[in-house]
């Protein structure tokens, strides 16, 4: 893959702060835990040379990154392009607030287009393809 034409468009999330001591922070700190490059460090990485979109639209992260990756496949980009998707909770303070808001669900299951949905449930995951 070194010196492909390949786009990469991650949609990511990371759900809370990360916690940690300052003793523990280096030069790579800042840029290390930036999701906004999680796809120049995953191109850089393999070697790749083409475009790079890192979305965080929260929970639709991942459709947002497939929609324009897509209509670059479409509109006819001279190069293969690559979806990767990925969601942490990296802390128990969202779940909890999300639960205090009643907007997760009381039965801990999703009834999607049911008329027993209460909410919906907090969940961790990663994939990726090839358009």
């Amino acid at each position: 893959l070194t010196s492909s034409d390949v786009g990469v468009f991650v949609g990511i999330e990371v759900s809370g702060l990360r916690s940690g001591s300052e003793a523990m922070m280096s030069v790579f700190s800042t840029s290390g835990g930036a999701l906004s490059i999680a796809s120049g460090r995953l191109s850089y990485t393999l070697g790749l040379v083409g475009p790079c979109y890192s979305l965080d639209t929260a929970c639709s992260s991942a459709l947002a990154a497939l929609h324009i990756c897509s209509s670059a496949v479409n509109g006819g980009e001279e190069c293969q392009d690559g979806v990767g998707i990925g969601t942490k909770i990296l802390s128990e303070a969202v779940n909890i607030a999300t639960s205090v808001a009643g907007m997760t669900s009381s039965r801990g299951r999703c009834h999607t287009f049911d008329q027993r949905a209460n909410g919906y449930c907090r969940g961790e995951g990663c994939g990726a393809f090839v358009l």
